[in-house]
This record gives structure tokens, sequence and C-alpha cells, in this order.
């Protein structure tokens, strides 16, 4: 995985005409409008007598006199978490608030440890506090060797401790044995592979410090209650911040109002869409997605895109608007998926934090290993560990592999514009708008197998092979216009692109 961005360098061109950036807006967001409700009508007519034998419905708002999708499980269990999470995590921050100002470090920390403590056994249970405590007690026992390399090799076993866990827990037996409620047990899952990232994290930054070993403030880190079940990454060093005092409060509590209103408003929008488009039932009915015609299938695809988009928008909005008010460098928020056509910027800006994680342990050290010259090479090891990170399912495997194949398609099209066309006699001729142009039209076919690539990840191997053989299979004037439509889409994105970077050069 090539972490950093491979366009970063690239000379992005001057504006296009605004009629012409007007046009690609107007096709692009009329395209995906008409395509959702397409979806969201075919939806509802194949649902409306629906024998809903799963429980993939429930009645909805009393006002709205429908029922409304509640199939998709993480959904529902982060509902439950921040439900449950707000007067703990308020409780939490104001007691922090004192402790901070008389500079009660060490209470402080056993305060976020207690908290959490208390929290999951209140919530999830003893056995549940045991299995997420483990890892912090392993760790601690390896970070006494000070070896980076033996912090990997115990990762290594540590994550395949992890995914047979996952796989236990899926049995029937599992829930009798531990008397363990599924929601539960999914929480704790999350839960450890969260902690995961946090163990190894506190452990390479202790070794490349060269301090010693605080169990107490490891156990404030990894314990840290409004990221601790549900993310998003922040590391030890951007963490340990929280100790620090700060004058600002009413500041700091004005922003916390803005941010938690923002993030209550889109989780209010995304239930009320439930009520209305059907996405996360339809992914349990591949026979019915197949016989879509395109427009609605792909109308599909994007509203899965856009669910995720906002589902993570709220769990790590409202994590990290508490983790900034106690003065954190939180990580930035997922940004939407209808402006972006590159892979790299996929996975650079929807979620910076695990970002930020390959980048810092595995991608820079790597490319300064003796070793290891290529970061092809380097990539591949960023995708490894997001394949076995993930839990190393069949689906899992595809959406990376498709993943890092992009990624190397996208560096060898860098590579090439860079060392050729931009020096060439063809790009002054044809001029930078014009180069633009084609950029985007060859970007178009890679955004289609992006897309893809996730429909794989969102829904599993069955849906994700209904909209690569549709792909494949279908009509040239199909693919002609769906590749058009993206093509538009990249031009939106490109523009936006364009104007970050202005805005980033004149605040430099």
């Amino acid at each position: 995985m090539k972490i950093h961005n491979p366009y970063s360098k690239v000379r992005i061109s001057k504006d296009i005409l605004p009629k012409e950036l007007l046009i690609y807006i107007l096709v692009w967001s009329s395209a995906v409008f008409y395509a959702i409700t397409c979806f969201a009508n075919e939806s509802n007519k194949y649902f409306q007598y629906y024998d809903d034998a799963y429980s993939d419905f429930t009645q909805g708002w009393s006002f709205l006199n429908r029922k409304k999708d509640v199939a998709d499980f993480e959904w529902q269990s982060m509902k439950f978490l921040i439900k449950n999470l707000c007067l703990w995590v308020v409780l939490l921050s104001v007691v922090s608030e004192v402790l901070r100002k008389y500079s009660f470090i060490r209470i402080l920390q056993l305060w976020q440890i207690v908290v959490t403590v208390l929290f999951i056994i209140n919530n999830l249970g003893v056995i549940a506090l045991l299995v997420i405590l483990l890892q912090p007690v392993i760790f601690s026992f390896v970070l006494t060797k000070h070896s980076k390399l033996m912090i990997w090799l115990c990762n290594g076993i540590v994550l395949v401790l992890i995914s047979m866990y996952k796989n236990f827990i899926a049995k029937e037996e599992f829930f009798i044995i531990f008397k363990l409620k599924e929601q539960a047990a999914y929480i704790t899952i999350i839960t450890i592979f969260w902690m995961n990232l946090r163990c190894v994290s506190y452990g390479l930054d202790l070794i490349d410090s060269k301090g010693k070993q605080d169990f107490v403030a490891f156990l404030s880190y990894c314990l840290y209650l409004p990221n601790a079940l549900t993310g998003p990454f922040i590391s030890y060093k951007d963490f340990v911040t929280s100790h620090k005092h700060s004058n600002n409060l009413f500041s700091r509590l004005s922003q916390l109002f803005l941010d938690v209103s923002r993030f209550l408003f889109w989780l209010f929008f995304t239930e009320l869409c439930l009520h209305f488009i059907y996405v996360n039932a339809t992914g349990f009915h591949p026979e019915w997605v197949e016989s879509l015609d395109s427009w609605s299938l792909y109308g599909y695809g994007y509203t899965m895109g856009q669910f995720f988009h906002i589902k993570y928008l709220v769990i790590y909005g409202l994590a990290t608007s508490f983790a900034k008010f106690e003065n954190i460098k939180v990580p930035s928020l997922p940004v939407c998926i209808g402006r972006i056509h590159l892979y790299s910027d996929m996975w650079k800006y929807f979620d910076a934090g695990l970002y930020n994680f390959l980048l810092r342990y595995i991608y820079i050290p790597t490319m300064k290993n003796r070793f290891i010259t290529s970061r092809s090479l380097s990539s591949l090891f960023c995708f490894l560990f997001v394949y076995v990170w993930h839990g190393t399912d069949n689906y899992i495997l595809i959406w990376t592999l498709l993943n890092y194949i992009g990624v190397i398609i996208e560096n060898c099209s860098h590579w090439f514009n860079t060392k050729y066309l931009q020096n060439s006699k063809l790009y002054e001729s044809l001029g930078p708008k014009w180069f633009r142009r084609i950029n985007c039209m060859t970007a178009s076919p890679l955004l289609a197998m992006s897309a893809i690539s996730n429909f794989y990840f969102f829904a599993r191997i069955e849906i994700g092979n209904i909209f690569f053989s549709r792909f494949m299979n279908d009509n040239s004037w199909s693919n002609f216009v769906l590749l058009t439509i993206l093509y538009n889409c990249c031009q939106v994105s490109t523009e936006v692109r364009r104007k970050q970077r202005n805005s980033k050069d004149k605040n430099a």
C-alpha cells in the first residue's frame, strides 16, 4: 500500500471553465439522485409484503407510519453503545477536567481505567472485561524485552488468537457457555481489534523513546473510554496530551456542543433514511439484487457506500468530539465517498487513524529497511496487516487484494505521467485542461473497480460478485453510461482536491 498520496507531487491543472465544471456537478449529482430513487422505489416494492422471518425490520417512527430497516447489526450495536456511553463519557470528562486542573496525573490515569472497567462490567460483563484486558497484560510482558521484533511476533500470534476467538463466538454454544448476548460478544471483538492497535502503538513508541514501561499509563491509554470500544485509532503520543490542562474551557465546551449536535443530526438523518431506503436488508437477498436493472443496482451500491460513510462519521465523530475536548489530537473524520476517486485518497481520508498507524508503524519503517527498497513491497506489508487485522475472511481477502492492485496501478500511472507525459510535447500541445480530462477518463474504470472492491467489503462475496458480473457482462451502452457518469465524478473529485491544495498553499 502506498501510504502517502501518489499524486501529491503531480501538477494539478488550473481551473476548468465554470460552465464545464457546473455540467460535471449537475451530471454527477443528478445521476446519483436518480439511481438512489430507482433503488428506493424497487426496495419499497420488494419489501412491502415481505415475510420478515429474520427481524430485518421493526416498526418505525409513529408519525411516519413506516417500517424501518434494522438489518445492519453493526449499526444497531453502535447505537446501543452510544446510548449507554453518554453519561459515562460525560462523567469521565467532568472529573478528568478537575484532575487535570490540579495536575493529579496519576489519579487521572487511574480514573480513566476505573470508568472504562466499570462500564464494561455493567454493559458487557466480567468475561468480556477479562478477554479485553488479556492483550495489555500479554504485551506488558513482551515489552520487558524492548524488542520491536518481539512486539510484531507477539502481535502476529495475538491476531491469530483473535481470529480463532472471532470464529468461536460465531458458534451458538459460545453464548450458552459464557452467557453472553450476541451484541455484547460483537462489541467485545470490535474492542479487542482496536485494543490491538493501541498495544502495538504504545510498545513501539516506548522503544523509540527509550522510556520505561508504566503499566498504569499503558492501561489508561488502552482503556480510554471515548474511543476504546469504537475507534478511531489515536496514537499514544497524541493521547498523552490529554494530561495537560487547558484554560479555554468555554471555547472547548462550545466546540463540544457543536460537534455532538452535528453528529447526532447525522445519526437521526440516517435513521430517517432507513425508513425509506432499505439498503441493509437488501444485502440478504442476492437473488433479488441480481434481478435489479443497472440504475437500481448501482443506486444500491452508492447507497451502501454512503450508509457506511455516515455510520463511521457518527461513530468516530462522537468519539473524537470528547477526545478533542480533552486536548487530544484526533485524526480527521471520514470524508464523503461521493467526492473521492483515487484509491490512495480513500485510504488516506476515510479512516485517517488507521492510515496513520500503517504509515507510522509499517510503511515508513519497512521503507527504511535496507532489505526492502520497493514502495510496492512496503505497501504489500500494509495490506497484509489490514487483511489479518480485519479478520482473514474470504471477502476481506478479495477487498484487500483489489485495493492493493488498484494502488499499484495508480502508482504506475503516476510514475508514467511524471516521467514521460508531463515533460512531453503531447502535454504541451494538449495543455493542462485536456490532460486533466484524459486523466479523468482513464481513472473512471479504476473508480468502478474501487467501488466493486468496497461492495465485497460492505456486503460480502455474493453481492460483490453480482456487481462484478454486471460490470463485466452488461451491454456496451450501459457501461458507457456508467463510465461517463464516473468520469464526471472524477472531475468533481479532482476539482475538490485542487481547491484543497490551493487552500493549503495559501495557509502555508
